[in-house]
């Protein structure tokens, strides 16, 4: 009966690995303690016994301070393609015209289009802050002098 036991232990484990709910990996641990109880030589009553202790024991006891921990230290989400521009600071390429004028600003090697959220003409060379993204439209803010120069 042990060797049953793990094997319903790595199914179970397996299961938590795709679902990552922190249940399945309790009710593994409990057929790991069914199976030990198994290989002592008790019967069958003990060995679900040990199984329901341990499993509802974990899923009642230690699973909600995990999620919680889990919760807390979760790294921020990697942000990709335009939303990564979102707070970047660049150099205008293209001026800026005034309030519908579109210029273009150069981030990681490539130009796009761009708007001054003001309104405010912005000439080439200045250097401005990706504030949001409208359709394939970068809008900027003037970054002033000062800015630049503090540290990060």
């Amino acid at each position: 009966m042990t060797v049953v036991w793990i094997a319903v232990a790595l199914a179970f484990a397996i299961v938590e690995v795709v679902t990552v709910g922190l249940f399945a990996a309790f009710i593994a641990l409990g057929a790991v303690a069914a199976a030990v109880v198994a290989f002592l030589g008790l019967d069958l009553l003990a060995q679900t016994v040990a199984l329901a202790v341990v499993a509802v024991g974990g899923i009642v006891v230690a699973r909600p301070p995990l999620l919680h921990y889990l919760q807390t230290h979760r790294r921020p989400e990697l942000l990709s393609g335009a939303a990564a521009m979102v707070g970047r600071v660049t150099v205008v390429v293209d001026p800026i015209q005034g309030a519908n004028g579109h210029g273009h600003v150069r981030i990681a090697g490539e130009d796009w289009p761009a708007r001054s959220r003001d309104g405010q003409p912005i000439p080439a060379g200045a250097s401005v802050q990706v504030v949001a993204i409208h359709g394939a439209t970068l809008v900027v803010d003037r970054v002033s002098q000062q800015a630049q120069e503090l540290p990060p």
